[in-house]
């Protein structure tokens, strides 16, 4: 639904006013002062080329506007922990991104605005994190749309690419930034705080200090939480990296204050044409404010250690990837997993290929997963994941698996070559659990739980100027 063509009657106006209600007023005032500035600068633009300094000219000549589109349902039918269940939500997005450029070449600002619209939604939607759940637990009359700012901050920058600093501060995104990463929904997820990224030939050291978020499926600010929902003072991350056309190497460092110590390896070397070699590891450690929890909130007891190895062959129309893992996560009370996430409400950087619909980060499992693709069309992809995992439980081998067959269109002619159209159909077969621990028959076997997703995504993105 195009949410910009949408006839203008009065239920749908008190349907908008709904939608935008629970903004706090203090955000009407940045978006009026936004769009103020965003609709004087075409005049300032031309001023600009005859009576501006060359540095405010620059200001506003880079600056530019773009708004994205984005449709989203996602779907899951499965009973591992619970009794059969379906978890559905189905909603649309508008999101205005402004950058600006660089005031002396020096400093500038960048803000982004959402509205999501709910379309449809049942119980246990939040799983989906696509709506919000404005009231108590997971039933579907608290899925609502929102509103929000999700960035705005100033930015710096000295130097140049070669050798310079960039750094931002304020409400911002992060991708594969130290041990932390902006996952994206009908919105995007993003840090309060500061971060910054100095570059000097090949090399990048990042840097950054964070105290609150906004999650992807919600309007409000968020402190950063242990998993029984204590608030953490501040992350603080940051890592190196090094690349050249072969290769890419980097080191991510994470601490959630006296909760968790993170770190993440990752590498790439390209030695030949179509061929990469790649592999990551991804290990977490306990401080005080994680030992001091209940074991039934504990992911893990110390440690926990995540490794992954992938070969990769690609062509002009064809990619294949086959990747290996295994997980380190002893727990005393239990099957413990490495968790994706440094702290509740943040999005931990993780990359691996075996991670799939089902997490494959159990203690002891071992790992497999393949994927291939095919260019059908020059507009169109087809590809087919496979993913399977096992590990010892109480003389229980337990087997889980996943077929993921995925479809993307995205048109390359004029008016429609910035719309895409991904598609994604999987089915599971896992088990019954407790916090990823098998719960057994009476004969001491573990249970079978097959699962069916799918995922629809929708996305258009133009230029405003």
């Amino acid at each position: 639904m195009d949410i910009l063509n949408v006839p203008v009657t009065n239920s749908r106006v008190r349907q908008l006013t709904r939608h935008v209600g629970g903004l706090p007023i203090k955000h009407y005032y940045y978006l009026f002062a936004l769009s103020g500035l965003l609709g004087a600068t075409p005049v300032l633009a031309q001023l600009a080329e005859s009576e501006m300094p060359k540095n405010v000219d620059s200001f506003i000549s880079d600056s530019h506007l773009d708004m994205a589109l984005r449709n989203q349902w996602k779907y899951l039918k499965e009973n591992a922990s619970q009794p059969k269940e379906v978890h559905n939500a189905w909603g649309q997005s508008a999101t205005l991104n402004f950058e600006s450029g660089y005031l002396w070449d020096v400093i500038g600002f960048d803000a982004s605005y959402s509205q999501v619209i709910k379309l449809a939604a049942s119980d246990y939607f939040s799983t989906r994190a696509l709506l919000y759940n404005d009231g108590q637990g997971m039933d579907k009359k608290n899925a609502k749309g929102f509103n929000k700012f999700g960035q705005r901050y100033l930015k710096v920058k000295a130097g140049d690419e070669s050798a310079g600093l960039k750094a931002k501060i304020g409400w911002h995104e992060l991708k594969n930034f130290g041990v932390l990463t902006t996952s994206n929904r009908l919105t995007k997820n993003s840090y309060f705080g500061y971060s910054g990224s100095l570059v000097y030939d090949r090399l990048q050291l990042d840097f950054g200090w964070l105290s609150d978020s906004i999650n992807r499926d919600s309007p409000n600010k968020s402190h950063f939480q242990t998993a029984d929902r204590r608030n953490i003072a501040n992350v603080r991350t940051g890592g190196l990296s090094w690349k050249n056309d072969k290769m890419r190497l980097s080191y991510g460092y994470g601490e959630a204050k006296d909760y968790q110590r993170r770190h993440a390896v990752e590498m790439a070397w390209q030695p030949l044409e179509n061929w990469t070699l790649a592999s990551q590891v991804y290990g977490s450690e306990a401080l005080a404010g994680y030992k001091k929890m209940a074991a039934g909130k504990k992911e893990y007891d110390n440690q926990a250690w995540h490794y992954v190895g992938e070969i990769r062959w690609q062509d002009p129309r064809w990619l294949f990837k086959f990747a290996a893992a295994h997980t380190n996560a002893h727990k005393e009370s239990g099957v413990g997993i490495y968790g994706r996430h440094i702290a509740k409400n943040s999005r931990g950087r993780f990359n691996a290929l075996t991670s799939a619909g089902v997490d494959y980060m159990r203690d002891g499992e071992t790992a497999l997963a393949l994927y291939g693709q095919y260019q059908t069309h020059r507009t169109l992809t087809s590809g087919l994941q496979l993913n399977y995992g096992q590990f010892s439980y109480k003389d229980n081998l337990v087997r889980s698996g996943e077929v993921s067959l995925i479809n993307v269109w995205a048109p390359d002619s004029a008016p429609l070559k910035d719309l895409s159209v991904f598609i994604n159909v999987g089915y599971g077969w896992h088990y019954k659990n407790v916090n990823a621990t098998p719960t057994l028959s009476d004969s001491g076997k573990y249970m079978r739980s097959p699962s069916l997703s799918s995922e629809i995504v929708v996305d258009y993105r133009f230029g405003l100027f």
